[in-house]
């Protein structure tokens, strides 16, 4: 199982950062009431900001044009 914090993402040039996994929670409609449902998984800077993972579910972008990658995939 992947750990969900400390990981090394690191981009094309060489920049390599550590960032930490955090759920993605939705609320869901049920017939008791509404609950929370983890849809998926973001990503938290080291700087504090929280961005989404792409479709492949290994790269960001930490900002306009820096693509970061994981070196596992996120399930």
């Amino acid at each position: 199982m992947l750990k969900i914090s400390d990981l090394i993402a690191k981009s094309k040039n060489g920049t390599e950062i550590i960032v930490s996994l955090i759920p993605l929670n939705k609320i869901q409609s049920t017939r008791e009431g509404f609950k929370t449902v983890e849809v998926g998984k973001r990503v938290l800077l080291s700087s504090g900001i929280e961005v989404d993972l792409n479709l492949d579910g290994r790269t960001f972008y930490a900002s306009i044009n820096q693509l970061l990658k994981l070196n596992d995939r996120v399930i």
